[in-house]
Parts: C-alpha cells; sequence; structure tokens
C-alpha cells in the first residue's frame, strides 16, 4: 500500500497530466513539462517574506476599500457617496435580503477571511510554527478559494458604471483605486502562490508531524 508521504513526492501536470516524479531544484530553479511546457513547480527561496508582504499589502487596500467612498454620483444636482458598506444597506432597504447576503459574504467575509487566513498561515510557517493549524489553513483556504469573487463583483460595477455615463456625472472614490490595487495584488499572489508549493513547502517545514 502507497503511503501519503510517497505520493508527495509525484506531480502531475494540470495541462496535460503526465506524471512526474519530483526532483530537489536548487535555488530560484523551475520544473516544467516536458510535453506541454507548464511549469509544474519551483524553488523560490524568498516566497514567504514576498509573498507575505504581498498579502499585507493586499489586506491594507481591502480595508481602505471598505471604509472610503467607490464612486460619487452626480444625476442633476442629486449627489450620492456609495460606499461598499452604503451598498449592503441600499440591498436592505429595498427588502433585497438574499441578494444582500450573497454580497456580504462574497465581497465582505470571504475576501476577508481568505486574507486573514493567508497571512497567518504564511507567518507560522516562516517561523515554523503551529504544524497542525498551518495544515488546516491549507484545508480551509482550498474550500474558501472559489468563493473570492471579488474581480466579478469588480467587472458589474464597471458595467454599471458605463450604463450611468449618459445620465449621471461619476466621480471614482479612493476606494475604487485600492479595490482595483488589491485584485492586481490578489492575482500576483495566486500566481506565485499555488497549492502545490504551499503543501510542499509545508512538508518541507515540518515533516509529516501533525503536532
Amino acid at each position: 500500500m502507497i503511503k501519503e508521504h510517497e505520493l508527495d513526492k509525484l506531480i502531475i501536470c494540470k495541462k496535460c497530466h503526465t506524471l512526474y516524479e519530483k526532483v530537489p531544484l536548487t535555488k530560484n530553479e523551475k520544473a516544467f513539462c516536458n510535453e506541454c511546457n507548464v511549469l509544474l513547480y519551483q524553488q523560490d527561496a524568498d516566497m514567504l517574506n514576498k509573498s507575505l508582504a504581498l498579502v499585507i499589502t493586499a489586506g491594507i487596500s481591502l480595508f481602505i476599500a471598505f471604509n472610503f467612498s467607490i464612486i460619487n454620483i452626480n444625476i442633476q444636482g442629486l449627489e450620492q457617496s456609495l460606499t461598499l458598506t452604503s451598498l449592503f444597506m441600499v440591498l436592505a432597504e429595498h427588502e433585497q435580503y438574499v441578494v444582500g447576503l450573497l454580497f456580504l459574504f462574497i465581497i465582505v467575509i470571504f475576501p476577508i477571511s481568505i486574507l486573514l487566513s493567508t497571512f497567518v498561515l504564511l507567518f507560522f510557517m516562516k517561523i515554523g510554527k503551529a504544524p497542525y493549524l498551518t495544515k488546516r489553513l491549507l484545508i480551509l483556504l482550498a474550500h474558501l478559494k472559489p468563493w473570492n469573487m471579488v474581480d466579478i463583483f469588480f467587472i458589474s460595477l464597471l458595467v454599471s458604471m458605463v450604463k450611468l455615463f449618459d445620465i449621471a456625472n461619476i466621480e471614482l472614490g479612493i476606494a475604487f483605486v485600492a479595490f482595483l490595487f488589491m485584485l492586481i495584488l490578489d492575482i500576483i499572489i495566486t500566481k506565485n502562490l499555488s497549492f502545490h508549493e504551499l503543501w510542499l513547502l509545508h512538508a518541507q517545514t515540518y515533516g509529516y508531524k501533525d503536532e
């Protein structure tokens, strides 16, 4: 019977599904698929430090996005400043409770949970503590990641703004810029920090101990 840690020595290409046995890499070396040239895994000695910096910056950007005006709308002299919090209140006032709850979870709770969990995970892996907690956080992040739909909300916001351009004057607030910056950081984090590399780093940091 094949043990779990023996399976960790294998990796499958996410594009062509070719199976490989992992070999040790030197600093900043990368392993590519022989069939389709897709990146399989890499050895980045500064991955934790860079990822922590990106996550902290993304968290600051998200905080700004939640606490400042995202857009200012002026329709025939009637001016309205909208924040992410006020958007939720507008939905509640119009009794759109289901949409409001979806908005609350997808735009507020899930992004904050993902950033906070990622920060705690990277911090403890950096100091080499709490192996059981970091393993649970990796599993939690795998479940939360598909619910990170901030990019879809941002696109929907852009579409709504385009429709309002003919009837209203729209000014972008500081939260809009912060939201866009957070999205860019999220893309960079997702690209440079794969779950496979996190599990590999977890195994290198803690071995196969859960205590």
